[in-house]
C-alpha cells in the first residue's frame, strides 16, 4: 500500500469535499481516503492505481491538484 497527501485547489465547501471524495473513489485500487477542504489523504494499493490517475480523477471534477 501507498499513501499520499494532495493539495487541491478550488475547494470551498462540503459539497466539494464530497465531490473529490467521490472522485477519488471512482478509482479502483484506492483503499482509504480523507479529504478536506484543500487536501486529501489517500490510501492505495500501487498494484491497482497510481497517483496520476488519482489526480487526474480530481482534476477531471474541476479542482487543480497542486504540486
Amino acid at each position: 500500500m501507498a499513501e499520499a497527501t494532495i493539495k487541491i485547489a478550488g475547494m470551498s465547501c462540503q459539497h466539494c469535499v464530497a465531490s473529490v471524495g467521490k472522485a477519488i473513489t471512482s478509482v479502483k485500487g484506492v483503499e482509504k481516503i480523507d479529504v478536506s477542504i484543500g487536501s486529501a489523504y489517500i490510501v492505495y494499493d500501487e498494484s491497482k492505481a497510481n497517483l496520476k490517475e488519482i489526480e487526474a480523477a480530481i482534476e477531471k471534477e474541476g479542482y487543480k491538484v497542486i504540486k
